[in-house]
């Protein structure tokens, strides 16, 4: 098995974790608040960027003038894992799914807000393609049931914001630091917002928060390996299957059906995905190389 191989294969097992995670957030169900999930949710994660920490022997808290974006990164990282279990919460396991990893779009519009980066054609052609398929999930009716579908959108533009921080953060600071300051901080936020709210939880509801910290951290290794792996843009395509996995597993286990609507939303967003990393591969492999 060739090393690109490997990495489509570790990509697609960290989405399959993450997926498997939704699920288990799906579960668990209003009983459990969403600011308690989040915390275990990166409770898990903290030890794994710890451990990174002293493997690698780098500093915790970053360089100094970095870090107003790592804590730019962290906040922007918290509202994206915020919104988005709220959202797997509250609606269809898919169209939540969906919403969220609509990020990259959104990473596209704040690079060219505050990176100064130039929108081709081919990136609004897909941006406007990405924002029709989003408004039929959504099928905004303008009442209460459509606030967990905006929240969505609101992870889905808080995890790109927190994607562009990373790119800022690229060669700066170690993948480790990065890690640990978003997990600390989530950590922190969500005890701070659960408040009263937080519960103690029953023998089953310890296995179900468990099994998010669980799955989520091993989404994030198999994440974070696949990337060292290979160039992130030759696997990153791989990270919208998640849609895929969500619609079956809410189906298995849930017995959710995925209306006519939200499928045709999907085509759309899965559209604009594929023609935005096939016309970006398509120029690396043109581009001469070095040397």
């Amino acid at each position: 098995m060739s090393t690109k191989q490997r990495a489509i294969l570790l990509m697609t097992v960290s989405t399959l974790s993450f997926s498997i995670m939704q699920l288990i957030v799906k579960i668990s169900g209003p009983a459990i608040p969403t600011m308690e999930k989040v915390f275990f949710r990166n409770f898990i994660t903290l030890f794994f960027g710890l451990f990174l920490i002293f493997k690698d022997k780098v500093p915790a808290f970053g360089k100094k003038g970095n870090r107003m974006a790592l804590l730019g990164r962290s906040v922007f990282g918290f509202i994206g894992v915020a919104g988005y279990f709220y959202a797997t919460t509250n609606m269809n396991v898919a169209d939540a799914s969906l919403l969220h990893r609509s990020s990259p779009f959104f990473v596209i519009v704040f690079s060219a807000m505050f990176l100064k980066n130039r929108l081709t054609r081919v990136q609004v052609g897909a941006l406007l393609l990405a924002f029709a398929g989003s408004v039929l999930v959504i099928n905004p009716s303008f009442n209460v049931n459509i606030l967990p579908a905006l929240v969505g959108v609101l992870s889905a533009a808080g995890a790109g914001a927190a994607y562009v921080i990373i790119n800022y953060l690229k060669g700066k600071e170690h993948n480790a630091t990065i890690v640990f300051c978003f997990s600390l901080v989530s950590c922190l936020l969500s005890l701070v917002m659960s408040g009263s709210s937080f519960i103690f939880p029953n023998a089953v509801q310890w296995l179900l928060l468990l099994g998010i910290g669980v799955f989520a951290g091993i989404g994030q290794v198999a994440l974070t390996q696949a990337y060292k792996m290979t160039n992130p843009g030759e696997v990153s395509i791989i990270n919208y299957s998640g849609i895929i996995f969500s619609a079956i597993l809410g189906f298995v286990f849930l017995d959710e059906r995925i209306s006519a609507r939200s499928y045709l939303g999907i085509a759309l967003i899965l559209t604009a995905a594929l023609l935005l990393y096939f016309i970006k591969n398509s120029r690396e492999i043109g581009r001469p190389k070095a040397g």
